[in-house]
């Protein structure tokens, strides 16, 4: 992404990661909160490549001081009333109000990138690993969930596992539409997934 361009610092908060002891400068990694200048951090990751688990890394301009960062919310992977993530709303900005960047590491499936600008983000879409357009997978994702959710409504869970219900959404997701960004959610697919997950725990309890 051309990051050792940047003139910025890196905000790091509700981090996990593995490798970090038994190098110099390794106990900071240990924490879930820092804050790096650009050359610090870059210097640390291109040394050890570590892996990050969970974290939000948010880069700032340099201008600003840590004191000045510290002073707003930390970014975070908190929920709102109905269990949602800011990370599943259809347009993604990044949380610190100071950050022109934000990369997030989730549970070391998924590293979403967003910007208030689209040009740092161009060199990821040539990546040879797979990328995706993190804001309209959440539209489909939340228009997914919707079908699913009048589903419970009109037909219940039938025979489904109390994990299959609790896992519903993702199910259904990886079934369907995972990695096919082109593939347009379809209603009458969704019911008769669901329909086969309503069933198939009961032949299985019978089995």
């Amino acid at each position: 992404m051309g990051a050792e361009n940047w003139d910025c610092s890196w905000l790091i908060t509700e981090l996990e990661c593995y490798d970090h002891c038994g190098w110099e400068g390794s106990e900071r990694w240990a924490g879930e909160t820092m804050f790096l200048s650009n050359r610090d951090f870059l210097h640390d990751v291109e040394l050890r490549d570590m892996q990050f688990v969970w974290g939000i890394l948010s880069a700032i301009p340099a201008p600003y001081t840590q004191e000045q960062v510290l002073s707003f919310p930390l970014p975070a992977f908190s929920e709102d009333e109905n269990g949602e993530t800011c990370y599943l709303s259809d347009e993604l900005r990044p949380q610190h109000p100071l950050a022109f960047l934000e990369i997030m590491s989730e549970d070391s499936t998924s590293v979403t990138v967003i910007a208030r600008d689209i040009e740092p983000l161009r060199p990821l879409f040539r990546l040879m690993e797979w990328t995706e357009d993190a804001e309209s997978n959440n539209r489909r994702f939340r228009q997914l969930r919707q079908i699913a959710d009048r589903l419970v409504g009109e037909w219940g869970y039938g025979s489904m596992t109390p994990w299959m219900r609790a896992n519903l959404y993702f199910n259904l997701w990886q079934s369907l539409y995972h990695h096919r960004p082109e593939k347009a959610v379809c209603e009458d697919e969704v019911r008769k997934l669901y329909r086969t997950y309503m069933e198939s725990e009961k032949e299985s309890n019978h089995a």
